[in-house]
């Protein structure tokens, strides 16, 4: 799965470490477990631990038992080949397509990861968790036109657009890519973990959460910055002025991406993503 070194870093971010601190131990080509335990208050102020870091550093036979129990009974680390991790300075698909200060330590797949290839084509397709009708049958219209042309639908799981955009692409017999704010365990919406499973069959789910972690509000906006990334281009279908589908435009005019949008009936939103470079889509039929 990862080497030795990689591997400590994982089990310790699982436990609670920081990804700060665990990322300037790799990079200090220092035995993790050396540093994190040592008790040397000059250690400790030269790596910079927080104070949740300083006290998880008191744990080390705790540690110890957590990781055993960890990786006997984790499933995402049962031998499986659909579960992939992936690590911030390997050369992977994942890193050809996110930019190294954008990648998190580590990051999860589970499914198709053909569906990263370089050659493979892939549009993001973003908007409101309270789409009106309207929006739904645009957005129906526009993943049907991508899945005929051999496109992977990207989108994040999210109520609203990002679940009808999933859906219509499963019912084409597309296929489609999650990238979720949470881990695998803990689908949110909640609602949305059936489609999750359904994903699964040819798509791909993708996270940088790990399967022992929390999902914090910063976790959303990763994701969107993920969603950006990982595609050729965006279509917007429906948003509003401060959204997180602001936000992956955004990240998708920082990424140099293509954005379309979708003509807005609010003036300033319509001004707001055309001053991101996005352009109207004039041919949805």
């Amino acid at each position: 799965m990862l080497s030795n070194i990689k591997s400590e870093l994982f089990f310790l971010k699982q436990f609670g470490f920081s990804n700060r601190l665990l990322e300037e131990i790799y990079l200090s080509e220092k035995a993790p477990l050396f540093i994190i335990f040592s008790k040397n208050e000059e250690i400790c102020k030269k790596f910079k631990f927080s104070k949740k870091d300083r006290k998880l550093s008191e744990y080390v036979e705790e540690y110890d038992k957590f990781k055993s129990n960890f990786f006997k009974e984790e499933e995402f680390l049962k031998k499986n080949s659909i579960n992939k991790i992936y690590f911030k300075y390997d050369k992977t698909l994942l890193s050809n397509l996110i930019p190294q200060k954008k990648m998190p330590l580590f990051m999860y797949s589970k499914g198709n990861i053909n569906l990263l290839e370089e050659s493979v084509k892939r549009v993001a397709i973003v908007g409101t968790r309270k789409p009106t009708k309207k929006s739904v049958s645009i957005t129906e219209k526009i993943v049907k036109k991508y899945i005929k042309d051999d496109y992977v639908i990207v989108s994040g799981l999210a109520e609203g657009i990002d679940t009808v955009s999933h859906e219509v692409a499963l019912s084409q017999s597309g296929r489609t890519i999650a990238v979720l704010p949470t881990n695998f365990k803990k689908i949110y919406p909640k609602e949305n973990k059936k489609l999750a499973e359904d994903i699964l069959r040819n798509g791909l789910l993708l996270t940088a959460v790990g399967p022992n972690e929390y999902t914090f509000k910063s976790n959303f906006l990763d994701r969107n910055q993920y969603v950006a990334n990982i595609s050729d281009f965006i279509i917007v279908i429906e948003t509003s002025l401060k959204s997180g589908t602001m936000n992956t435009i955004q990240n998708a005019y920082e990424a140099n991406k293509k954005i379309f949008y979708v003509k807005q009936e609010d003036y300033e939103v319509n001004a707001k993503i055309e001053s991101f470079g996005g352009k109207v889509i004039n041919d949805i039929e």
